[in-house]
């Protein structure tokens, strides 16, 4: 059985290319907390860097369910 889209299609586009830039902003965040980790010598920061790109990861594995109309 073949999952609907959650979106509808007039609002795929718009809806994706948002999704598309929140995941761009959350990898050069976490690539900037790492980067500040590794001048401070800091795991903490190394340890957020790699939450923030597994939040990041884990956003656009969803996008591209629900814009596919795969089953959540």
């Amino acid at each position: 059985m073949a999952g609907l889209p959650l979106v509808e299609r007039a609002w795929a586009l718009p809806v994706g290319l948002a999704a598309v830039l929140a995941v761009i902003a959350l990898v050069a965040w976490a690539l900037q907390l790492m980067q500040t980790a590794v001048d401070q010598q800091e795991f903490s920061l190394m340890l957020a860097g790699c939450m923030v790109c597994s939040a990041a990861v884990g956003l656009a594995t969803v996008m591209v369910m629900t814009l596919n109309g795969l089953p959540l």
